[in-house]
């Protein structure tokens, strides 16, 4: 995917300070899918953390558990109001971010304006 850059339209500010991270090869108990977000499922890691990840990231067994296949971090990415970032990557309406100082998070698409 090509990198785009985009406008923050808001203020975002990031909520989780401990965000949830998985490795390739880890398992997690399989929960809700986001009813907003279509694409996006709940998943329950060994150590309790919780979020949603891309459901495309999972590997599903037959006992309520899945597979991660690729590494995930649940960061978001605060912004300010006009901030230019640059999209590395989109999934099912989030966009994995960098802004200018290097940091880098999810923000909804619907924060974005190029």
């Amino acid at each position: 995917m090509t990198e785009r850059t985009f406008l923050a339209n808001a203020d975002y500010q990031v909520i989780d300070r401990a965000p949830l991270v998985l490795q390739a090869g880890e398992r997690v108990r399989i929960g809700r899918r986001d009813s907003d977000w279509p694409g996006w499922i709940w998943v329950t890691a060994i150590n309790g953390r919780g979020s949603y990840v891309p459901e495309d990231i999972l590997t599903p067994g037959d006992d309520g558990t899945a597979e991660v296949r690729l590494p995930f971090h649940a960061r978001d990415l605060s912004v300010v109001k006009d901030e230019p970032v640059t999209s590395v990557r989109e999934v099912q309406g989030w966009h994995w971010c960098r802004n200018e100082d290097g940091e880098e998070g999810w923000l909804p698409a619907y924060l974005l304006r190029e």
